[in-house]
């Protein structure tokens, strides 16, 4: 039996429809945070990866553009693994360099596993990471009326509070469910559910946002109360909207307020 703690109510409206929530669950990337950190990101996996495996420059070259790294299309390219949940990309690229190298397979997903925790660790996020548009203005004014803010990410949560420190959003944001933390993916709803349980909000009184379709089939799953599609990452107004209560362009679009 789940047992809940009361949050404060937080109207939100666009245009002329209004509803209100305690608690708001957000998808990380192209929600939350651009895509375009991952670029810089890949490229620094596959250059550590490279001198791992002592790859000359064309395999290195190759490399890159596997993981989703073109010189002709510089901007993050839909369609590519790059976009992929994190523990896909770890597959995808150990199963790549396995098989042009003839190697073992688990010394493989062993080493790429690795190298991307290190990169993790280490990489500068703080120096590379955009909000999307209006997305730290809402957290803050979630904040300030009193309601409740977690992340579920197909990234680890790990990662995610280490995005949530280079961004200065430690405070904005709650709860982090990522899958290190729940292992089943949107749209299922148990991570969307986990985050509730966290939060101590019942999911009928919490909103999911996000910028894909499963994004918002966890959160009807879950009994969310609402759910808003925003258009600055994956998915098109045509694919989201027949799974959404709302589609904005951003989240400069939503006021946030105390509800009264």
């Amino acid at each position: 039996m789940r047992s809940y703690h009361p949050a404060m109510p937080v109207r939100l409206a666009v245009g002329e429809g209004a509803f209100t929530g305690s608690g708001f669950l957000f998808d990380k990337d192209g929600t939350l945070v651009s895509f375009d950190h991952w670029l810089a990101v890949m490229g620094e996996r596959a250059r550590r990866l490279a001198g791992e495996l002592e790859l000359a420059e064309p395999e290195h070259q190759m490399l890159r553009r596997f993981m989703g790294l073109d010189r002709d299309r510089p901007g993050p390219t839909r369609g590519t693994i790059l976009h992929l949940p994190r523990c896909d990309v770890e597959d995808a690229v150990a199963l790549y360099l396995a098989s042009r190298r003839s190697g073992d397979l688990g010394a493989t997903r062993d080493l790429v596993g690795r190298v991307f925790r290190e990169v993790d660790e280490e990489f500068p996020f703080e120096r590379h990471l955009r909000p999307t548009a209006g997305a730290e203005e809402g957290l803050r004014a979630i904040h300030r009326a009193g309601g409740k803010t977690a992340i579920v990410t197909h990234d680890t949560a790990s990662a995610a509070r280490r995005h949530l420190a280079a961004l200065g959003w430690e405070d904005l944001v709650s709860v982090v469910v990522g899958l290190d933390v729940c292992e089943k993916r949107k749209p299922d709803p148990e991570s969307v559910l986990m985050a509730c349980d966290a939060l101590g909000v019942p999911p009928e009184e919490t909103v999911m946002v996000g910028d894909t379709v499963t994004d918002l089939l966890a959160g009807r799953a879950a009994g969310c109360g609402g759910t808003i599609a925003v258009l600055t990452g994956l998915g098109t107004e045509e694919e989201l909207a027949p799974y959404a209560d709302l589609v904005v362009p951003d989240l400069t679009s939503i006021s946030w307020a105390r509800a009264a």
